[in-house]
């Protein structure tokens, strides 16, 4: 995206693919949805090392406190970014099935969509909302 008037200046890089329309708290829910928390393994959490990072209430209190938007009912937004990782890993899963897909990592995405749909469920079953 490129910002309005001359010259041409960049103004932001945008996945379209996986940009959310609506509520930002949508890709907050994206963000903090694998982040550890406190006591939590952070060398071996999917494919990022989260040594020397903040745990995942200090991130959502200073995302508060900077954006201001209340985030107590982020449990909500991370079960609709599990189940949408879930639908775009079966995607990506069913190529790899029809024979289609150009990634071998493809073959594996069958069991991460299970786990990525039961996380959802159980967060859905133990929160609050």
């Amino acid at each position: 995206m490129f910002h309005h008037g001359a010259p041409a200046r960049l103004a932001a890089l945008v996945d379209f693919e996986m940009a959310t329309i609506g509520d930002p708290l949508l890709d907050l829910g994206w963000v903090v949805m694998s982040w550890p928390d406190a006591g939590e393994d952070r060398t071996s959490q999917w494919y990022v090392d989260f040594t020397g990072m903040p745990d995942r209430a200090d991130l959502l209190e200073h995302y508060a406190k900077l954006s201001g938007r209340d985030v107590s009912e982020i449990d909500y937004y991370v079960i609709l970014a599990r189940f949408k990782m879930a639908i775009v890993l079966e995607g990506g899963h069913a190529q790899f099935v029809r024979g289609e897909a150009g990634n071998p990592a493809m073959a594996y995405f069958g069991d991460i969509v299970l786990q990525m749909a039961r996380q959802a469920a159980d967060l859905a079953a133990a929160t609050r909302l």
